[in-house]
């Protein structure tokens, strides 16, 4: 009843926080596509990413009973975002209402997280190891920044965690009938998973690869256990392949080409330029920083969060258990596969790592009850959780922004840091509102997204490219989080004044993503 209580709180806060977010730059492809899959079984928009989180998205969202323009020009691959804008911001369309409920199948998605984060948590270490390890995940900014969105990264974290909790579960079994089971429920597990992202495909060779080492460990030398391991697992992969692949074909509305999966693949970052500089602590490169996404777990992670990263290291090193390999390989090969083959774009991209992390953490709670200090360990275990819960509490409802004490706090997040991890357009919705109090009755806006700031009630002036390279007339100017680190890149590679983020202090911030300045 705890935990469910836990995630309640959890879905909540999600709830209440994306009702005032505008349409982010993803979602505005993202959402329409699935509004037009679910309408029309069409998946040809934004193949660039598998289709199952943006239907259900758009089933969700066409309960709103939209009007879809499928008689519009724009509605072709080539022309994905025009469609998008078109459908999103029509005028017969009830913009909110469709944005609100296409995002709900996202919130469920980090329910389920939650509630395999606390199944697997208490077969491993009983029901107080698994409240702490849920609690965590309810009240961590990370969770609640993208269990609000229509993408897929909150979408292939609980699926992929469901996938690793279910071959776990059949890799515990003895009883065949009972592995086999396991083995089906795994497979469809696996195939939602890559329905929602092709990073999915990492938990493959990992699943495999942490069963093999746990085997190890029990079998050693004795090749006669080797071969019938490897007889009875093959039975078990190849069960668990076929109804991966069933799935996946079913999710794709069954296509006749059986290499629909990789074509698609291939298309990854098809919307990115192919000399894209990636930023990272006030420094531009093509290419992949090695160091990234170590960076953004860093600054982006709470202190309870840092801590248990050292203490469940420390408790899986002290207890060597072959049981632990289940979450140890996954989490490295997830991040290994990041950090060598991801674009330098988001946290959100190792989201992944936290509910295996959490789980990892539930084992300090055997150790609490074993300690001669009961009440000291139990108390320390409560203030990690409610530390972890007012870093929440602190930054509602604006958790994408969200940077610990240790990197500066929300208003450090562009030096560190752009895109997905700071600024996705989340807060121009509320922009309008927020400079009427202020008495700014128009102001020039330079923001990251393709979404239409009039269409929120934002009257703006232009603002004129010589305000970013020789200097900013007198006037009222709102800057996005994004723009103002890409104003270094300007001012670095084309000798622009715009490194505003340098240069000037804003007179306020909206959310974490919107600054303003006014020059007098």
């Amino acid at each position: 009843m705890t935990a469910l209580l836990l995630l309640a709180v959890h879905a909540g806060l999600a709830y209440q926080s994306l009702r005032i977010k505008s349409v982010t730059y993803d979602e505005l492809t993202h959402l329409p596509a699935g509004m037009a899959i679910a309408a029309s079984g069409d998946i040809e928009l934004n193949r660039q990413h598998p289709p199952l989180v943006k239907w259900l998205a758009g089933i969700a969202a066409n309960t709103a009973d939209p009007h879809i323009p499928f008689d519009d020009p724009s509605y072709s691959p080539e022309q994905e975002w025009e469609f998008g804008a078109k459908t999103l911001f029509a005028p017969e369309n009830d913009h909110w209402r469709i944005l609100r409920r296409g995002r709900l199948p996202t919130v469920g998605f980090s329910i389920l997280a939650g509630w395999i984060i606390f199944l697997w948590a208490r077969r491993r270490s009983g029901e107080l190891g698994a409240l702490f390890a849920v609690g965590l995940w309810a009240f961590s900014p990370s969770a609640l920044a993208h269990a609000r969105w229509v993408t897929m990264d909150a979408a292939v974290t609980a699926l992929g965690m469901l996938s690793l909790y279910l071959w776990w579960r059949l890799c515990e079994s003895s009883d065949r009938p009972q592995a086999l089971r396991w083995a089906v429920l795994a497979g469809f597990a696996l195939g939602l998973t890559l329905g929602a992202k092709f990073s999915g495909l990492v938990l493959i060779p990992a699943m495999v690869l942490a069963d093999v080492l746990a085997t190890v460990g029990r079998h050693r030398r004795d090749m006669s256990a080797w071969k019938r391991w490897i007889r009875g697992r093959a039975f078990l992969w190849s069960t668990l392949g076929a109804v991966a692949s069933a799935t996946l074909w079913v999710l794709y509305l069954f296509p006749a080409d059986p290499l629909f999966y990789l074509k698609d693949l291939s298309r990854l970052y098809a919307d990115l330029e192919p000399d894209y500089r990636f930023y990272l602590a006030g420094q531009f490169r093509e290419g992949r920083f090695p160091h990234y996404f170590l960076a953004t777990f860093l600054l982006k992670s709470t202190p309870p969060e840092l801590l248990i990263a050292v203490a469940g290291s420390a408790l899986l090193l002290w207890r060597r258990s072959s049981q632990d390999l289940f979450l140890v390989v996954p989490a490295l090969a997830w991040f290994a596969a990041t950090t060598t083959m991801a674009s330098n774009q988001g946290h959100r991209y190792i989201l992944l790592l936290y509910p295996l992390l959490f789980i990892t953490a539930a084992g300090l709670a055997p150790l609490v009850a074993k300690s001669q200090r009961v009440s000291l360990a139990r108390l320390a275990l409560v203030a990690l959780l409610l530390t972890q819960a007012l870093e929440v509490v602190n930054h509602h409802p604006d958790y994408l922004p969200y940077f610990n004490r240790l990197a500066g706090g929300p208003l450090a997040g562009p030096y560190w840091l752009d895109d997905s991890n700071v600024d996705w357009n989340q807060d121009i919705g509320r922009a309008a509102a927020w400079l009427d109090a202020k008495g700014i009755d128009s102001v020039r806006t330079i923001f990251f997204g393709r979404t239409h700031p009039e269409f929120y009630g934002l009257h703006r002036e232009p603002f004129r490219r010589s305000d970013w390279k020789d200097g900013p007339r007198p006037g009222a100017y709102l800057v996005s989080a994004h723009v103002l680190s890409r104003g270094l890149e300007l001012e670095a590679f084309e000798g622009y004044h715009s490194d505003w983020l340098i240069r000037y202090q804003p007179t306020d911030v909206l959310g974490g993503s919107l600054y303003l300045y006014v020059f007098p």
